[in-house]
């Protein structure tokens, strides 16, 4: 699949019953590299060129959804944000990346290891609502 100028959007492989994918933006940056099966993303994305490089740990499914554990990193290895995701299975990869929705805790470190700030959410039909939240005396 091409974008209007040409560039390649997706390139895909497959691997008997798996689909291997790369997708790329319209300049031709690499954005996500990820694996598909059965309407659902599985092992792990890849996400790059993003405001952060991420990737995220597809780890259960049920009927309609599946879940990962979205996890960025500073350029030390330190951990920058880790969080709960769920998302929609269907047939478009687009559509199930942007379906995303958070759930759980979601915890965002400092580039020392500190915690910044910790928040809990619920899903509440296809929205994310944030219930609590806790910021970190950082300056300790």
């Amino acid at each position: 699949m091409y974008f209007e100028n040409g560039n390649i959007k997706y390139l895909n492989v497959l691997d008997e019953d798996i689909l291997n994918f790369k997708r790329f933006d319209e300049e031709g940056n690499l954005l996500f590299v990820g694996r598909f099966k059965n309407n659902q993303l599985i092992d792990t994305l890849f996400a790059y060129g993003q405001k952060d490089d991420f990737m995220i740990k597809i780890d259960s499914s049920d009927k309609d959804y599946f879940y990962g554990k979205y996890v960025s990193k500073y350029s030390t290895g330190q951990d920058a944000k880790v969080s709960l995701l769920r998302f929609n299975k269907g047939l478009d990869i687009d559509s199930i990346i942007s379906s995303s929705l958070l759930f759980g805790k979601e915890v965002v470190y400092l580039p020392n290891g500190k915690k910044a700030k910790e928040a809990y959410y619920k899903i509440e039909g296809n929205t994310s609502q944030k219930i609590f939240e806790k910021n970190y005396d950082t300056l300790k």
